[in-house]
């Protein structure tokens, strides 16, 4: 994956007039506290770093950031913090974080639903280069956000 394609992607989704996420923001659309958010629950960014697409601010029903998951994608590297993808999710919330340069990330893709214990929505599964790194969170409570799960995959089948 390379910063050029995201950035392009990015840009013909936002011309396409397709239904926009309030969950995924893009490129000029990431604001300071949402990089803010990211900071504090997957780490800091590093400097002279550009962000490009950011997934979750706040998710109804986390505490304190128990039960957060999100996804930043810089010009240079990919952060994210996920849910570990079991059936006891739903009760105990433990985490999976990562950061992995741009230049590694083969493939991008958002798997499927949570199979979790209980009726609240836990996340799909972010994959990346082929193996399941957790659950992102795209919606809160028991519901999930539809647009945001069709934004991630137009951009991620498209770079």
């Amino acid at each position: 994956m390379n910063a050029e394609s995201l950035i392009n992607i990015s840009e013909a989704f936002l011309k396409s007039h397709q239904q926009k996420s309030k969950n995924v923001y893009l490129l000029d659309a990431i604001t300071p506290d949402v990089l803010a958010i990211h900071a504090k629950n997957s780490g800091p960014i590093g400097s002279g770093e550009r962000p490009l697409l950011a997934v979750n601010k706040k998710i109804p029903g986390t505490i304190g950031g128990y039960g957060w998951s999100g996804l930043l994608i810089t010009d240079k590297n990919l952060y994210y913090k996920c849910v570990k993808d079991n059936f006891f999710s739903s009760l105990i919330v433990l985490t999976n974080k990562g950061i992995l340069p741009l230049e590694q990330i083969k493939s991008l893709a958002i798997g499927r639903h949570d199979a979790c214990l209980g009726t609240a929505y836990i996340g799909h599964q972010l994959v990346i280069n082929g193996k399941v790194v957790g659950l992102l969170r795209m919606g809160g409570g028991m519901l999930l956000d539809e647009k945001a799960i069709n934004e991630l995959q137009y951009i991620f089948s498209n770079i």
